[in-house]
């Protein structure tokens, strides 16, 4: 059997140790902290205090993540248009996805007919296809 490396010592000395304190009762906590000269209501209070900052350090590090994904999301560029694609042709290629039931259809372009929409409106559902399919 192999020895386990340093960090994995380390682990288990702190899994120890938490599992020693949480089976302790408040007044073993207090009367352990008045052994080492600690104050158990002060300790208390900087025990809350470091748990509502590392909360707040945790919420502030995955709002600036969720930041940086919306930048890149917003920064990405949108697949060019090609001006080739006529507005029947993207009638058609809608026809056969409503045909086959495509499920990046939403249930509004499915029941519209590509025949009685304009030229605006059946080429902003064909780039928005488009754009979902890159």
């Amino acid at each position: 059997m192999t020895k386990p490396d340093a960090r994995k010592q380390l682990s288990n000395v702190w899994q120890a140790a938490f599992e020693d304190l949480m089976a302790m009762s408040e007044s073993e906590i207090d009367a352990e902290l008045k052994e080492l000269g600690l104050d158990p209501a002060t300790a208390a209070q900087k025990g809350k205090k470091a748990i509502e900052d590392g909360i707040a350090q945790a919420r502030a590090l995955h709002r600036a993540q969720l930041r940086e994904k919306m930048a890149s999301a917003r920064d990405h560029a949108m697949a060019p248009r090609d001006q080739a694609v006529s507005a029947e042709l993207a009638r058609q290629r809608i026809a056969q996805m409503q045909a086959a039931n495509d499920g990046r259809l939403t249930l509004a372009a499915r029941n519209r007919d590509p025949k009685n929409m304009s030229e605006e409106e059946v080429l902003d559902l064909y780039w928005q296809i488009e754009e979902l399919n890159r």
